[in-house]
């Protein structure tokens, strides 16, 4: 889940020569009192991603103005920021479940488009008929998370990453509907972050009469494990988090990287807002497999 109010921090801040104190990252637990500002570390780790996050912890007054900014956003500031966060989510669903051996499946109709309901149906029936011949064969559950889309011309086509374990031949056997295709992940420095934005894009905004699911684009089986996260509080000054924050900008990949042995640093953003103080400090990193 994304932070309550990293929304209004979005304008990126510039680098700053001013060297910092890096044992911020490290375990230094404390208590926040009400009212009184402080940071909060935030680590999630989704399979061979992990994110590493600073941002403040506000008391109940900070609370309240936040709220009230948080209201006053333009409708479509909001649509997108919510975007952004579902978006966020399917990254780490699939990230935490999925690798370079499982697959991107592209299931097209080969005569008649058939109606959004006939379409659910016959993904149910390919996802039933899969599950029974993983038992047959002793392996493990399925895993998917699929996106019903079309193209130009309307006709729907359905994209499924999928656990390995049966052959692309046999799985175009399994749909018989019309052609498969089938690829096999392939994460880069980002990971499977590209194949989530395209899933999400299937059918995002498109709502014709009938045609496309409502708001909620992507549909994962219930067997998916959850990203883990681990927070801390600490008591850390706005002028200490902001000279860290100018030593990570620019020496970010030395420092994750001592911080987080196994890890190849990947980006770092430093952003802060024009409604409150502070700033929100995002790393991500990833382990590469061997």
């Amino acid at each position: 889940m994304a932070w309550e109010y990293a929304d209004l921090f979005d304008a990126e801040m510039e680098p700053a020569d001013i060297e910092g104190q890096v044992s911020f990252w490290q375990d230094e637990a404390s208590t926040l009192h009400v009212g009184q500002m402080g940071y909060r570390r935030r680590i999630t780790k989704a399979g061979p991603r992990l994110e590493a996050e600073i941002y403040p912890a506000f008391g109940k007054e900070e609370r309240g103005r936040l709220r009230e900014a948080k209201r006053n956003q333009t409708p479509m500031k909001q649509q997108r920021l919510n975007e952004q966060r579902a978006k966020h989510q399917l990254i780490l669903l699939i990230e935490t479940n999925f690798s370079k051996d499982d697959y991107h499946l592209t299931l097209t109709y080969g005569g008649a488009t058939p109606d959004l309901a006939r379409c659910k149906k016959d993904v149910k029936n390919f996802f039933d008929r899969v599950k029974r011949k993983r038992e047959k064969r002793g392996l493990g559950e399925l895993k998917y998370i699929y996106a019903i889309g079309h193209d130009s011309g309307a006709r729907l086509h359905v994209h499924v990453i999928i656990n390995g374990g049966i052959e692309p031949k046999e799985l175009q056997e399994i749909w018989g509907k019309g052609r498969t295709r089938a690829d096999a992940l392939q994460p880069n420095e980002y990971g499977l972050q590209g194949l989530a934005n395209y899933l999400f894009r299937q059918n995002a905004g498109k709502k014709s009469a009938g045609q496309l699911p409502g708001k909620k684009t992507w549909i994962p089986s219930q067997n998916l494990k959850r990203p883990k996260t681990r927070r801390r509080d600490c008591k850390c000054s706005n002028a200490r988090v902001r000279r860290i924050a100018g030593d990570i900008q620019n020496e970010a990949k030395e420092i994750m990287e001592r911080l987080y042995p196994g890890y190849t640093f990947v980006e770092c953003k430093v952003t802060h807002s024009d409604i409150v103080d502070g700033v929100y400090i995002r790393c991500l990193m990833r382990r590469w497999e061997g």
